[in-house]
């Protein structure tokens, strides 16, 4: 047992702080008196450092910034470190700021993309030039997942390349746009598709061939483009009314461009 020297109580060893110094190796006040006089302590400089603080920013701050280059690796070191060991804590810190300041940095993104447009730009160019391939891949992918459930999507695709075809195989370099020689929307040409659907015929079944008729169905020029003798024939063939839903057999086999197949 020992007694406190300010509190005066006799407690428990445990109840006092180890202090090489003195002859038993304890502090002379208490654990509870120590912390006391630390808050007070801390209470009655608070104000004295902000103020110090408020006096000397640029002092303080080209002093901490000496520090970290005199010790770069350190730190760098130590951060690594840190967010090995607190990846959670770090996402839920994150996380917490966003709920909370969502708004807040919206705006600040949108700011600083207005204030360095070119920046932004250049980094975007550099970034696809060395990531070709790899951007490649990743719409690729993301393209064969969405046709798989996005009907439209898949159509328009599908037609895009069906009149961009047209164009190349003919020898002509299509500077219009898509659906300008289409001569209507992407939803108003699926309606038109639909239209002329026989029974056998949905969406799920377009582009499929298996040697079989009735089993997949292609889009269709219904004047055939090798009949085109000009870049203007090309347009005007490629317009929805003269485009239909015709059995893939039928279209790759039996129709053979001909301009008498009704």
């Amino acid at each position: 047992m020992k007694t406190c020297n300010k509190c005066k109580i006799e407690k428990e060893l445990v109840e006092f702080n180890k202090d090489k110094f003195n002859k038993d190796k304890l502090k002379t006040t208490c654990k509870n008196c120590s912390n006391i006089e630390k808050k007070k302590y801390y209470q009655n400089n608070k104000e004295k450092k902000k103020e110090y603080y408020k006096n000397n920013k640029e002092k303080i701050a080209l002093r901490k910034k000496e520090h970290y280059n005199e010790n770069k690796e350190y730190y760098k070191e130590r951060n690594k470190n840190y967010k090995e060991n607190n990846k959670e804590k770090i996402k839920l810190i994150k996380k917490e700021y966003s709920d909370k300041n969502t708004e807040k940095m919206i705006q600040y993104r949108k700011n600083h993309y207005h204030n360095n447009k070119e920046y932004y730009k250049e980094e975007n160019k550099k970034y696809r030039e060395i990531n070709k391939e790899k951007l490649k891949d990743k719409r690729r992918i993301y393209e064969k997942e969405r046709r798989k459930d996005d009907f439209l999507f898949k159509s328009k695709k599908n037609i895009k390349c069906l009149i961009r075809n047209s164009f190349k195989i003919r020898g002509y370099n299509n500077q219009s746009r898509i659906y300008e020689i289409l001569g209507c929307s992407y939803d108003e040409f699926k309606i038109h598709i639909e239209s002329q659907f026989e029974p056998w015929m949905n969406w799920n079944n377009h582009g499929l061939y298996n040697g079989e008729l009735n089993y997949g169905w292609d889009i269709d020029h219904i004047i055939p483009l090798s009949s085109a003798k000009t870049e203007e024939d090309v347009i005007k063939l490629n317009h929805y009314t003269n485009l239909q839903p015709l059995c893939s057999k039928v279209n790759r086999f039996i129709k053979r461009n001909s301009l008498d197949f009704l």
